[in-house]
């Protein structure tokens, strides 16, 4: 029955572990089921690099815009969302357009955004400029999405303008058909020409009146239309007589103040002159056949062409008495001012008297200083005369002015080419040539060309600008030729003188193009090795030679010095095979 109820036991106990065993194994085979983890993100905590740039471009004139395209590259592997990219740029540019920030597309890891910008270079801005470009974006997922700015600035070139010389401007005024009476009310044309290369702008005119007139104008100043190169500009002045005309020769001082562009910079310029008004004296103005004469210079003469700074010409003008009465004591002045001067005797000629309606004719020779700068130059003719009504004796001064036009030498020097050795087909050679302003003036506008075929050059157009006077320089040209043989070549030099005139040099030059230098196989002549022998294995014997005989040479150099010390200290020789010469005395 023990036994029985034992069996009974067992079994029921074994089946209870049996259905404790089912869930444990099915729990045992769910924890070890492998779960495959989630693909890798980009690690939000490392900023994403990016690489600013820009398209090529060539250098940007001054006052023009073009357009470029800035690149933005992602260098790392999370995207940017939402990049912003705002542009500030230098003084000497701006961005067209209005806007100075731009929203992006969001750029993916390695990947590449771009935006397009028309960028304008200020009309007096010139060399490098910069334009700095700020990103902004964010990075990673949410939650934890970061911000991010990468910042770079771009370099525009820009090309600035040429320097411009002053303007000469011309004053001059409407034709008077008849002197002015007292009290005459009457208008004036008073014209500025401009003459030079360079509009003139923003100008204003101040007009003074000599005191037999007054001026009738609100304003003594009046503005002036812009004058474009080689046109011309008027205004209007109204004008009266005095009661009493105490001199018959009047004038009109005008002074022009305006503004022309050098090298993209509004620069201030300046003009003057004076007018001559002829007038009836007062004396004369109760008598209707009693006016007062007027000498006026009715022709002048310097030579038919330009007058070179430093030379001499000879200067002629005849003047005429245009009134009705006989003038006498008279006396001429001539006043060259800064620019001319007499080339010897006087300036100062007188005349006895002079009849209505006829003419005298002066000479005399003169001479432009060397300084004297080109164009239109003024010489001033002075007239002091005597004429006499009713009895009375009156005098009378008259100023007229000569224009002369004046040309400064074309002393610019250019030295022929020389090359720099014999050039040899595919190699690069060089060409130079130097030039020297030894001339008064500047030289202008400055180019260098390097004309003909069969050869390649990296610049084979130079623009040099301006050249100062008395400055040098030099000019190179690096080539290459591409056969050997005869190779023609003309260095090709234009620049405008000193009156504003282009002028061409050209220097042929003809080389001789050697062959190219063959090239040279150095391993012709090396032994070929033999195979399975080490290269340093020959030369172990030889090494092993050498240490023997140097603790041969070591040891007899001992045994040397040991007999010596015992003659007696005595010197020694050095040498390892020779007889003993010391002063130890004879073995």
């Amino acid at each position: 029955m023990k036994q029985s109820a034992l069996r009974r036991t067992t079994a029921a106990l074994a089946a209870v572990l049996a259905l404790t065993a089912l869930p444990m194994a099915a729990l045992a085979d769910s924890e070890t089921t492998t779960v495959s983890p989630p693909p890798a993100a980009a690690d939000a905590s490392v900023l994403p690099g990016v690489l600013i740039s820009r398209s090529d471009m060539s250098d940007l004139p001054a006052g023009q815009e073009t357009e470029i395209t800035v690149s933005f590259r992602n260098l790392g592997d999370a995207t940017l969302h939402k990049p912003v990219a705002a542009f500030s740029p230098s003084e000497g540019i701006s961005l067209s357009g209005g806007a100075s920030s731009f929203l992006l597309e969001d750029i993916p890891g390695s990947g590449t955004g771009t935006v397009k910008v028309k960028v304008r270079a200020a009309d007096t801005a010139s060399g490098a400029q910069t334009l700095g470009v700020e990103l902004r974006y964010t990075y990673g997922e949410d939650p934890t999405a970061q911000n991010g700015v990468s910042n770079d600035r771009l370099t525009i070139p820009v090309a600035g303008r040429p320097a411009a010389s002053a303007p000469l401007v011309l004053i001059g005024r409407s034709d008077i058909s008849s002197p002015i009476s007292p009290n005459e009310v009457f208008d004036l044309d008073i014209t500025f020409k401009n003459t030079g290369s360079v509009a003139v702008t923003g100008a204003a005119a101040t007009v003074a009146p000599s005191e037999g007139l007054s001026l009738l104008n609100a304003s003594s100043t009046f503005p002036v239309p812009d004058i474009a190169p080689g046109k011309t500009s008027t205004i209007k002045v109204q004008l009266q007589g005095a009661k009493e005309i105490a001199s018959a020769a009047q004038s009109l001082s005008v002074d022009l103040r305006f503004t022309y562009t050098s090298a993209g910079t509004p620069t201030a310029g300046s003009a003057g002159d004076k007018v001559n008004i002829p007038a009836k004296a007062a004396a004369s103005s109760t008598s209707a056949d009693t006016p007062v004469p007027n000498i006026v210079v009715s022709k002048f003469d310097y030579g038919g062409k330009p007058v070179q700074a430093g030379g001499d010409f000879p200067l002629s003008f005849t003047f005429e008495n245009t009134g009705s009465t006989r003038v006498e004591n008279i006396v001429a002045t001539v006043d060259g001012g800064e620019c001319f001067t007499v080339s010897g005797g006087t300036n100062t000629a007188h005349y006895k008297d002079l009849a209505p309606g006829k003419t005298q004719t002066q000479q005399l020779p003169m001479q432009a200083v060397p300084t004297c700068k080109s164009g239109a130059q003024g010489i001033m003719v002075n007239f002091k005369y005597e004429y006499v009504d009713n009895g009375k004796r009156t005098p009378v001064t008259a100023d007229i002015r000569l224009s002369v036009p004046v040309s400064q030498p074309d002393r610019f020097q250019i030295n022929a080419p020389v090359s720099a050795g014999m050039p040899q087909a595919g190699s690069e050679s060089e060409i130079t040539l130097s030039y020297v302003n030894k001339g008064r003036a500047d030289i202008g506008n400055l180019e260098a060309s390097l004309v003909g075929e069969g050869f390649e050059s990296p610049a084979s157009v130079q623009y040099l600008g301006n050249v100062a006077a008395g400055s040098s320089g030099n000019i190179g040209f690096a080539f290459t030729p591409e056969q050997a043989g005869e190779l023609k070549l003309t260095v090709k030099i234009t620049y405008e003188d000193s009156d504003m005139q282009a002028q061409t040099k050209e220097f042929p030059l003809t080389l001789q193009v050697e062959e190219a230098a063959p090239e040279i196989d150095f391993s012709e002549d090396l032994p070929e090795e033999q195979p399975g022998l080490p290269g340093w294995l020959p030369a172990i014997p030889i090494a092993l030679a050498a240490i023997a005989a140097g603790v041969v040479l070591l040891l007899r150099l001992r045994k040397r010095k040991a007999e010596a010390a015992a003659l007696g200290g005595e010197s020694w020789n050095w040498q390892p095979d020779g007889p003993d010469t010391g002063a130890g005395g004879e073995e």
